[in-house]
């Protein structure tokens, strides 16, 4: 059987039975089925401090829930041609405008109790319309405590292509100024091990990956639809990954301020 059909049965086999699990009449009593949807217009991609695209791209999203369990789909798509004058994406060096360039799917399980939360699950990469990347899966455990600043700690690890981990701790706090509009503020920094590095800044050794900022308002237009403009700036950490990115011919910035937009719809 070939690698791609093995991914898509694995995928439909968890999804199977997560849907089966949150239909059933266990959980029947339980919260309902909340669905959000949404859509986020972004300046650049950039994913753990490295830049992906430059370029303006749309980014949906699609998530079902239900007791604490969840399935989530995201894509990245390009609107420009980025890419195409130094064969970025394939070797035929073709524009990838208004196609996407990474598909994840996501299934999670979150528990809360007393004040810390807990959850765990998979993702899996797709990387459609882009010949120089592999398609992989990570596993991650997030743990988070309801304080000041609201810190929580990510520990992901790529089973797949890279076999690698990647953590990341993170704290934010909100300001709520009236019942429609507020201020949400994050930061985060990012660790990756010594296989995480060279695979992705040929850098052999343990070192922190990203420093990130950001700044989030959003405005509850009606009780469904929720407008968020956001406001970041992403750095890498490590000056011996700073020195693989500032070789790259492209994509070899360290240092970016970027933004976004996006539209929510939850029902």
């Amino acid at each position: 059987m070939c690698k791609c059909a093995r991914k898509m049965l694995l995928l439909a086999a968890m999804v199977s039975l997560l849907t089966g699990f949150l239909w059933s009449p266990a959980v029947a009593e339980d919260a309902a089925v909340s669905v959000d949807a949404e859509v986020t217009l972004i300046s650049q991609y950039i994913w753990r401090g490295m830049v992906l695209n430059e370029d303006l791209s749309l980014q949906p999203t699609l998530t079902v829930a239900k007791s604490g369990f969840s399935f989530n789909v995201w894509g990245q798509m390009d609107l420009t041609d980025f890419g195409e004058d130094n064969c970025h994406y394939t070797d035929d060096c073709d524009s990838r405008a208004w196609q996407f360039t990474e598909i994840d799917f996501v299934l999670d399980y979150t528990h809360s109790f007393d004040k810390f939360t807990v959850g765990t699950g998979i993702i899996f990469y797709e990387f459609p319309n882009w010949d120089h990347a592999d398609d992989t899966h990570e596993v991650y455990l997030t743990m988070a405590y309801d304080c000041l600043l609201q810190p929580t700690l990510t520990i992901y690890y790529d089973f797949d292509e890279v076999k690698a981990f990647y953590a990341n701790m993170a704290v934010s706090h909100s300001i709520a100024v009236n019942d429609k509009f507020s201020i949400d503020l994050s930061s985060s920094l990012g660790f990756g091990d010594s296989d995480f590095n060279e695979y992705n800044f040929a850098n052999d050794s343990n070192a922190l990956v990203d420093f990130n900022l950001g700044v989030a308002t959003p405005y509850k237009i009606t009780d469904d639809i929720t407008l968020t403009p956001t406001l970041m700036f992403s750095s890498i950490v490590d000056s011996d990954n700073r020195d693989s990115v500032d070789e790259r011919s492209y994509n070899d910035k360290t240092d970016n301020v970027y933004g976004g937009l996006t539209l929510t719809y939850s029902f």
